[in-house]
């Protein structure tokens, strides 16, 4: 769970399958737990929303070396 600096959680992706991929044509998988505590950490609380959001919708967001999703059913 991700929550902002006033401890309200924001949108949750923890009950989804996440997958990433560096060139958004090789996906492998990667834990919800791992994406919220270690690729979230540090961001700002807009970036967090925005990459939270985009992921929720269906979207591929880039962090840093790789793009992230929902697995598709």
């Amino acid at each position: 769970m991700v929550k902002d600096q006033f401890h309200i959680e924001m949108e949750s992706i923890e009950d989804f399958l996440i997958e990433k991929s560096a060139d958004n044509s090789f996906w492998e998988d990667v834990s919800s737990e791992e994406v919220c505590n270690e690729v979230l950490n540090g961001l700002s609380d807009a970036k967090k929303k925005t990459f939270l959001g985009v992921v929720r919708n269906g979207g591929a967001f880039k962090l840093g070396d790789y793009f992230y999703r929902i697995k598709p059913a």
